[in-house]
């Protein structure tokens, strides 16, 4: 079963503006999410909505048209949906409430998937937050299966749901799990699905085209949403969606330099090469086949983010000799 929707998803550190504007410009996601903007102790600021999701200054989309719902994470009621209410009102298309971030910083605070333990507090968050966010922008939330079990996952889903969000997101692992190679539970996705009165979208080790009929079909769920793997191949959407061919790597190259200069844009005062660095990190996963010589080490291991890049782009002639491996 091929997804009708596919969702780009907030990963703290990652999926920030910069990569917003590159992924999104490289294939077509239905909306995407902010990273979390984090509330304790008093509403969010104005600038800090808009420095964290500056896509807000310019109508709430990327510079491809694409869609950027505001996530939240807190543990108060009432300052999360201060907070939500602000967002709605620098115009965001949606807002996104997590329970699924597993952080040891942000769930030592109560904060992200340690709601998963007190679904009361959970279900009130919802409720609050329903109530201060219009009708015409959708109210989604993310969680996670448990804490340390899986057993609740119904429980918790509905906790949710009857606080009345228009769409749960499942990433079919608990905090425990972290993001533990094998435990993903998209059988139990499929139950939460089964339900659930509202739309579930099923994440997680969404890597290709192959998974991502294989996790539609499982969980019975039309809408999927991409983290890592839509990091590690940029124009996976369409991959999927389309069976689109796979980035070059040529493309691929021209990917990181897209998010260089959208990186110096956006916080021109920072050293863009870190987070090129941790980019190549995401891609060495599917193109580091393609070319000899340790290409990605030897790129992380120069001096300056100039010398890197163009140490990276005499490397494409090799790549074009070759073909991706799957």
């Amino acid at each position: 079963m091929i997804p009708s929707k596919l969702i780009l998803a907030p990963m703290d550190g990652v999926i920030d503006a910069p990569m917003r504007r590159v992924l999104t410009s490289s294939c077509r996601y239905d909306y995407c999410e902010s990273e979390f903007v984090r509330v304790s102790g008093q509403c969010v600021t104005s600038s800090r909505l808009l420095s964290m999701v500056p896509e807000l200054r310019c109508g709430g989309v990327t510079a491809a048209g694409t869609p950027v719902y505001v996530q939240i994470l807190g543990q108060e009621p009432e300052i999360c949906a201060a907070s939500a209410e602000l967002a709605c009102r620098l115009g965001a298309p949606g807002i996104d409430l997590n329970f699924g971030c597993p952080a040891r910083q942000v769930n030592k605070s109560g904060g992200g998937a340690a709601l998963l333990k007190d679904p009361d507090l959970m279900h009130g968050i919802c409720c609050r937050v329903r109530d201060v966010v219009p009708a015409g922008i959708p109210l989604t939330a993310k969680m996670r299966l448990g804490w340390d079990s899986s057993d609740r996952c119904l429980e918790l889903a509905e906790q949710i749901w009857s606080a009345g969000v228009d769409a749960l997101c499942v990433h079919g692992r608990t905090r425990e799990d972290g993001y533990a190679t094998g435990t993903v539970r998209w059988d139990l996705i499929a139950r939460i699905r089964e339900a659930c009165p509202v739309p579930v979208i099923a994440n997680g080790d969404v890597f290709d085209r192959a998974s991502a009929m294989e996790c539609s079909r499982i969980t019975g769920c039309d809408s999927l949403m991409l983290a890592r793997g839509a990091v590690s191949l940029p124009n996976l959407a369409d991959v999927i969606r389309l069976d689109a061919e796979p980035f070059s790597y040529r493309r691929m190259v021209e990917a990181v330099v897209a998010f260089t200069e959208a990186f110096r844009e956006y916080s021109p005062d920072r050293d863009p090469f870190p987070r090129v660095k941790q980019f190549l990190s995401y891609l060495r996963g599917y193109y580091n086949a393609m070319v000899s010589l340790n290409i990605f080490r030897r790129v992380c291991a120069c001096g300056s983010l100039a010398e890197a890049l163009s140490l990276l782009q005499s490397s494409t002639a090799e790549a074009d000799q070759l073909e991706p491996e799957a």
